[in-house]
């Protein structure tokens, strides 16, 4: 039996909404076969968006389960994915591809709408983008070098990332309701936000102590120096290094052996 059905919630937020109506679904482990579901249902998607436009070739689409998950820990109540593909990148392109994700969902019936009386709906646009098309001056990044300084907390904090997002609960083919979460990042970013949402959190915030102690700072977009002035690591402090794009080259540049993300649950 539902909980809570004829309970009168006024005006209590959305989250709390969804958590009272299904509150069996929200409190039982979010079980291999829902996630398994959750990511062919994106796939499906992120195929259907190559179709149209022939310039996201299907099989370079990169999407992974991270949060817990990823980190081989049970007992998770919901599904965090990251979705990334060479064509995105900061001067626009790629602007579409979550709402794009999030309409082929909703139409199927999997992605419950922001319209639904008892959906925890929230879409948020990033604020990625660069006039010049330069990396170093995209908007982000340009607000990132302006805060190191002054930045005491946020790298465990995955809501001060500037990624497209969108929070929702996604309708298993057993009617189960299920909380998703599905970031969409640039590609030239997408070791840092792999690193970032993987978790854990303590770990998190031990690297960024660990940054800080050596004159850097370490966010879901990007590394850069602290002094003299801040510069994104490598691409302006050694601009013919290689592109940063695995977690294992981040863990090289702090001079750090690498974690495998099933060690991570610290």
């Amino acid at each position: 039996m539902r909980v809570m059905e004829r309970f009168s919630i006024g005006r209590s937020s959305r989250m709390w909404k969804f958590g009272l109506m299904f509150y069996e679904d929200t409190i039982s482990p979010l079980s291999k076969r829902d996630s398994k579901e959750m990511r062919k249902c994106i796939t499906e998607e992120l195929n259907e968006i190559s179709i149209k436009d022939r310039r996201f070739a299907s099989q370079e689409w990169e999407l992974r389960q991270v949060g817990g998950a990823r980190r081989g820990k049970e007992g998770g109540h919901d599904a965090d994915f990251m979705i990334t593909h060479p064509r995105i990148g900061i001067q626009g392109e790629g602007q579409g591809v979550l709402e794009a994700v999030i309409d082929g969902l909703v139409s199927k019936k999997f992605l419950l709408p922001r319209t639904h009386p008892h959906s925890f709906f929230m879409l948020r646009k990033g604020r990625i983008f660069s006039r010049s098309g330069s990396y170093s001056s995209s908007t982000h990044i340009v607000k990132l070098k302006r805060s190191v300084h002054v930045a005491a907390h946020g790298y465990d904090n995955l809501a001060q990332d500037s990624f497209d997002r969108i929070f929702g609960v996604f309708r298993t083919t057993e009617g189960k309701m299920r909380r998703i979460d599905i970031i969409v990042v640039p590609y030239i970013e997408k070791a840092f936000a792999l690193l970032g949402w993987t978790g854990s959190s303590l770990l998190n915030r031990n690297m960024r102590q660990y940054c800080r102690e050596r004159g850097l700072f370490l966010c879901n977009h990007c590394l850069l120096t602290i002094e003299p002035e801040p510069k994104l690591v490598p691409y302006e402090t050694n601009p013919d290094a290689m592109a940063v794009l695995e977690e294992e080259q981040i863990f090289s540049l702090l001079g750090l052996p690498y974690i495998f993300p099933n060690h991570r649950n610290c």
